[in-house]
């Protein structure tokens, strides 16, 4: 059986793990979390370093708003032993609040991955990643109202709740696993991959009782292609299925350069499955890039919420170093213009160059 079998059957292997659950991060602009989004992620991109923040502020005209922060880094590794293939590692911060009783959530995620190229062309690679993430959980149960402190007239928060309060904290190790391909022709990139969370399904309860976190899976691809010299399309999906619920969220972001030197453009439209229609917006300047997009709210909650939905925000950065091996290579290339100095590079894995 040659590598390309084996890979490939460990890659469907993780379809058939049949048991999913929730608590996963919410987020519209999925794909400006690749960390988060898949450990299998990391590193695969141009740059030697990448790193970004998300900002989220979801359903604040219903309720208590909802609201997330995260930030990432993640970088790659080259070694000569590895030629066309190389190393990802990278780390992530998330912070969420969310509901009257305060539920705050604190993650710690640190992630690695080894990126392979399957054919001599370096136009067909396989991307696997494993993720380990610290998780801290608290609720201010001050903040939350029982009806044994309503009598009917007056609310007294000091009067006994009668209800069993549980820990105010909790910690758990959680472990993460996964795995895409990427292939390319011509101009156009073909990306697929999923990931599995839980895997070692960790205890999630504030109480004595056991509540053991089910599997849960992400899907996720598209394809990005030039339409012409300076606009770029980039449909792609995310299927995310928790034990009693699943989300799809479908569309494409356009990006388009400008006149000015180092400036482009992004805009799109998104779709959540009987949810939320998303509009994107934003720009690029150099390595910086911002987007702002914003949920409006086509589900049944929308006679409440005015078909307000949440705003996001990110912003990335990314770097390219040259280490001193790439510069004495580079510097010898110059010097003997010879076919065997010629480096082996990476692919191209996105137009943000």
């Amino acid at each position: 059986m040659n590598k390309y079998k084996i890979l490939f059957i460990v890659f469907i292997a993780f379809l058939g793990l049949k048991n999913v659950s929730a608590q996963q991060v919410y987020s519209s602009q999925f794909y400006s979390m690749p960390v988060f989004l898949n450990p299998a992620l990391t590193g695969n991109s141009d740059y030697n370093i990448r790193s970004g923040v998300n900002y989220r502020n979801q359903w604040n005209s219903v309720t208590t708003p909802f609201v997330s922060q995260a930030a990432y880094i993640d970088g790659k590794l080259s070694f000569p032993y590895l030629g066309a293939s190389w190393l990802g590692i990278g780390g992530v911060i998330f912070n969420d609040k969310a509901g009257e009783g305060g539920l705050k959530t604190n993650q710690l995620m640190l992630t690695t991955s080894l990126n392979k190229s399957l054919n001599k062309g370096n136009t067909l690679f396989f991307h696997g990643g494993l993720g380990i993430e610290l998780v801290n959980k608290s609720v201010d149960y001050n903040k939350l109202v029982f009806d044994e402190q309503w009598d009917g007239t007056i609310f007294n928060k000091d009067w006994k709740k009668g209800e069993p309060l549980g820990r105010q904290t909790l910690f758990y190790i959680d472990f993460s696993l996964g795995g895409s391909f990427t292939y390319f022709r011509g101009k156009t990139k073909y990306f697929f991959g999923m990931a599995v969370s839980h895997l070692n399904q960790p205890n999630e309860s504030f109480y004595e009782i056991t509540n053991n976190l089910k599997r849960s899976y992400n899907y996720h691809g598209g394809v990005e292609t030039k339409l012409n010299s300076r606009l770029y399309i980039k449909p792609e999906f995310m299927y995310k299925s928790e034990y009693l619920s699943t989300e799809l969220v479908l569309g494409a972001n356009f990006t388009m350069a400008t006149g000015d030197k180092g400036i482009v453009l992004h805009y799109g439209v998104w779709y959540r499955n009987k949810e939320d229609i998303i509009p994107t917006v934003g720009f690029q300047k150099n390595r910086f890039k911002f987007l702002l997009s914003y949920d409006i709210d086509v589900s049944a909650l929308q006679l409440t919420s005015a078909s307000k939905g949440g705003l996001e925000i990110s912003l990335t950065y990314n770097y390219n170093y040259s280490s001193p091996r790439n510069v004495k290579r580079l510097e010898r290339k110059r010097k003997a213009k010879k076919i065997g100095d010629k480096a082996i590079s990476c692919p191209k894995f996105t137009n943000e160059d």
